[in-house]
């Protein structure tokens, strides 16, 4: 997970659409359970917990009734303030009691239910969203023409012979992807910009705290994104906004400007831009080993 100088996680999107159909969905949930009782959880009970469309094992810490009075979400009952089992307590969060279930095997059931369903919903939505993030070369448009000569035609062989670098991508970020496809592409919602943290800002407060990290590693990524961005990390409903950044940008680079959301498409697709140099192999591994740190 992308961290700040801090330590704490930065979220890689700006929407908040998972939210509301994921509490319509448990609320879906909790109705049909003839077992689900309010005031059910208690302090420092272990749950599970809905976030988005997937359940998470989580920590109760507080617990509270609300009323109008003194509700902070805008919903009254019973509420729980509750920490994700491994994740930075910037995620802990107030939520409703239709959002818990109980830490057994019924609750174990549904979580993979809903796994399964989720991942059976995402193969279109991932397909269509790895065809419109498919590299340079590899896409619809990317065929030969007439012309093309022998020599261009035996090199581009031997290029997609070479084996790609495998990139190690968290299952949170994943959802993410697929997310900020939907977001985008089915919302028509757009990542305000200028983007804070820009990518520029996110590596270089990652390579503040790893002291290891080489400077060429980071120069590397930035220049990557800035040649990449226009080509391949765009889908169509963001070109126009593209066109206005960089007509308002002037000398400055995109890295400056685009975020989170845009350096994790770069990522995703790092493995066939890298089969399309000469990098040996030892750099290879060394690459693909700080870009998986700098996703933890």
């Amino acid at each position: 997970m992308l961290t700040n100088a801090e330590g704490s996680p930065v979220s890689v999107t700006t929407f908040s659409t998972a939210s509301s159909s994921a509490d319509s969905t448990m609320a879906a949930s909790n109705s049909q359970n003839p077992n689900h009782q309010p005031n059910q959880f208690t302090t420092d009970e272990y749950v599970l917990a809905y976030h988005g469309p997937l359940l998470y094992e989580a920590r109760i810490l507080l617990a509270e009734n609300w009323n109008e009075s003194n509700t902070l979400l805008g919903t009254t009952g019973p509420h729980y303030f509750i920490h994700y089992k491994g994740w930075k307590q910037t995620w802990d969060e107030w939520v409703p009691e239709m959002r818990l279930l109980k830490l057994n095997e019924a609750g174990f059931a549904k979580r993979r239910a809903l796994l399964e369903a989720q991942t059976k919903k995402n193969r279109p939505v991932a397909a269509a969203a790895a065809e419109a993030l498919a590299p340079l070369g590899k896409g619809k448009d990317a065929k030969g023409k007439k012309g093309e000569s022998s020599r261009k035609r035996t090199r581009d062989a031997g290029l997609d012979t070479r084996p790609e670098v495998k990139i190690v991508i968290p299952q949170v970020l994943k959802l993410q992807l697929v997310d900020d496809w939907e977001n985008v592409t089915k919302n028509n919602q757009l990542v305000t910009l200028p983007r804070k943290p820009n990518v520029r800002n996110l590596l270089d407060e990652y390579r503040a705290r790893s002291t290891a990290l080489l400077d060429e590693i980071i120069a590397g990524i930035n220049l990557y994104f800035d040649k990449a961005l226009g080509n391949n990390l765009l889908y169509r409903f963001e070109r126009a906004q593209y066109v206005e950044q960089k007509r308002s940008a002037g000398d400055r680079p995109m890295s400056e400007i685009y975020g989170a959301e845009h350096l994790l498409r770069l990522f995703v697709n790092f493995g066939p831009f890298i089969a399309y140099t000469n990098i040996d192999t030892e750099s290879l591994n060394i690459l693909r080993e700080y870009i998986n740190d700098i996703m933890k």
